[in-house]
């Protein structure tokens, strides 16, 4: 690969918005053939049942405001580059629904993460969508794992009652953009499906 042009600055990118606005995670066998070109995914498909079960698919995660995010750093060695991404989001109280789907999370056999950002531009995209875990060079396995989830009842009322979830893995590139649409499902625990735009 090669340069290809410069980089602009523009106005609308110095006035520009953190955090993530959504998180949809969805199991590595959950995903059927993936389209990507120029950095950009169009198809990224959920499948309506695996090997006979139905009720597969994507689903919302959500998380207190202003607590979630995403970081990818690259490092280089011996010619190659990796891309260390991490998913991050705080989910509060501790309960037993919550804990349930932490140990779903923590007993997951590789993980997708679609996500939307707050950050918007002068034309659409309005935000912008990038998938976490999957590349055009790994394919599906760059997927994210668990890697943590530090739970705390706190001891004063006031204290932060929830669990900080970290999910982490390897991509042989920088996320890419989703171009294509996401549907929710009926009630907030139900199946999302991501479709090509």
């Amino acid at each position: 690969m090669a340069i290809t042009q410069g980089h602009e600055v523009v106005c609308c990118d110095r006035n520009r918005r953190g955090g993530l606005k959504t998180i949809y995670l969805v199991e590595q066998d959950r995903i059927g053939d993936v389209t990507a070109a120029s950095g950009v995914i169009s198809d990224f498909p959920t499948l309506a049942s695996v090997g006979g079960a139905a009720g597969a698919g994507a689903y919302k995660f959500e998380f207190d405001r202003g607590t979630a995010g995403f970081s990818a750093n690259a490092s280089r060695e011996n010619g190659s580059t990796i891309i260390t991404v991490e998913l991050e989001f705080y989910i509060p109280k501790v309960t037993s629904e919550v804990n349930e789907r932490l140990n779903e999370l923590a007993t997951s056999c590789g993980i997708f993460a679609m996500v939307e950002t707050y950050a918007d531009d002068c034309t659409a995209p309005t935000t912008y969508k990038f998938v976490l875990g999957w590349d055009s060079i790994f394919e599906k396995t760059a997927y994210l794992e668990f890697a943590s989830g530090e739970q705390s009842t706190g001891v004063g009322l006031q204290d932060a009652n929830g669990t900080l979830v970290k999910l982490s893995g390897e991509m042989g590139e920088y996320p890419l953009e989703y171009s294509g649409v996401i549907t929710e499902g009926a009630t907030a625990t139900a199946a999302v499906t991501f479709e090509a735009s």
